[in-house]
């Protein structure tokens, strides 16, 4: 009796601790600023990767070329890239291609097929994630980029300047489509010497971005509200220490009774439910709560019939398919601390997970980033 009294008192706690966590978040979210004032958390080595493919049609300029028809100048322009998102608004990728190269003759009487390979880095910068207040899920980027490289065409070898700019348009949480305009100079060597002080290569391409696992930023909060938080969680704590050493007040008995109320298809037992609350975005139970996880196993523990339904659940930011897998995630995160730390058996647990679809806390969204957990029979 004394361990259930104290467990909802700290669940209690505990709700009010979530709640102005969750209004912390919800200040974070509301009051966003352009991306260049916004500070972000660490962004690890791995995280935030891309591949992108694109193919297309580029224009050689070079000695002749204005003196031949525009249509022969053109020839098939495929071009692969890999690189990494530092932030939302600058990162950095190697971009390679190759192909094919059209000269000319003096006054276009005669056409120069020629293969070349190139390489180069570039600085890419999205500019309305730089200018604009950030959203993880923007469809839409304008992204300028330059930087420096080199080509071979046979015997012949000339540093490059590479610039351009590419529009890029959100499919899904892996996928881009998006559309590059871009041109090089290089060495006038590379055809013949004349005319230009540099020949120059121009490009319009479309193709595809896939964005690998550890994708997405997270704003980091500001220094005062981690003091606030960290000020709310030393109240918790000396809340805890107050419940552990106070004198007992209630008679202990050796067992409950507690009358179930009948559902469809199980028995759910009238007390009050466990919230573990989780921070935006994520699916790791926090230090925080650990009193309130040590509650429920030590419960479990001393009541070896008793069952509990987790269900995980998601606010309403984001598609449907993402809440639903970190609805799960949660759910299933709470369920491993307690078979792992705790000893509670797999088929004590009833794992369900419903996304952002069915809210629990229907009049603050913040609180449905959690897990309940309830009793059942």
């Amino acid at each position: 009796m004394k361990k259930g009294f104290m467990l909802i008192i700290l669940a209690a706690g505990l709700c009010g601790i979530a709640k102005a966590q969750g209004q912390v978040e919800e200040i974070i979210i509301e009051q966003r600023l352009p991306g260049y004032k916004t500070s972000f958390e660490a962004n690890p080595f791995w995280h935030n990767w891309f591949v992108s493919a694109n193919f297309g049609a580029n224009a050689f300029m070079a000695e002749h070329s204005s003196q031949a028809k525009f249509r022969n100048t053109i020839t098939f322009m495929p071009e692969l890239a890999i690189g990494k998102m530092f932030n939302p608004w600058w990162g950095l990728r190697l971009q390679g291609g190759g192909g094919s190269l059209h000269g000319f003759t003096p006054h276009a009487q005669n056409m120069i097929h020629m293969h070349y390979m190139h390489l180069n880095i570039d600085f890419m910068m999205g500019l309305i994630n730089f200018f604009a207040k950030y959203k993880p899920d923007r469809v839409f980027d304008l992204v300028p980029f330059f930087g420096i490289g080199g080509m071979t065409r046979r015997y012949q070898q000339s540093f490059t300047i590479h610039g351009g700019i590419q529009a890029k348009f959100r499919l899904s949480e892996r996928f881009d489509a998006n559309i590059e305009f871009q041109g090089m100079i290089f060495n006038d060597k590379m055809v013949k010497v004349g005319g230009f002080p540099n020949d120059g290569l121009g490009g319009l391409t479309g193709g595809f971005t896939y964005r690998f696992k550890g994708r997405g930023f997270r704003v980091a909060p500001k220094q005062a509200v981690i003091d606030e938080l960290a000020a709310a969680n030393l109240v918790l704590a000396n809340k805890v220490n107050q419940l552990e050493n106070r004198p007992p007040e209630v008679k202990i008995v050796e067992k409950e009774v507690i009358q179930p109320v009948k559902t469809k298809d199980v028995d759910v037992y009238e007390v009050m439910p466990a919230t573990i609350p989780f921070r935006f975005n994520s699916a790791v139970v926090q230090d925080t709560y650990g009193p309130l996880i040590y509650n429920i196993g030590t419960f479990l523990k001393n009541n070896p019939d008793v069952k509990v339904r987790i269900i995980g659940y998601a606010d309403k930011f984001g598609p449907i398919n993402v809440n639903l897998k970190i609805s799960q995630a949660r759910a299933e995160a709470v369920a491993h601390i307690l078979q792992k730390e705790y000893g509670i058996s797999a088929d004590r647990m009833k794992i369900e997970y419903v996304g952002k679809e069915r809210p629990y806390y229907k009049n603050n969204n913040q609180w449905n980033r959690c897990a309940i957990v309830e009793v059942i029979q």
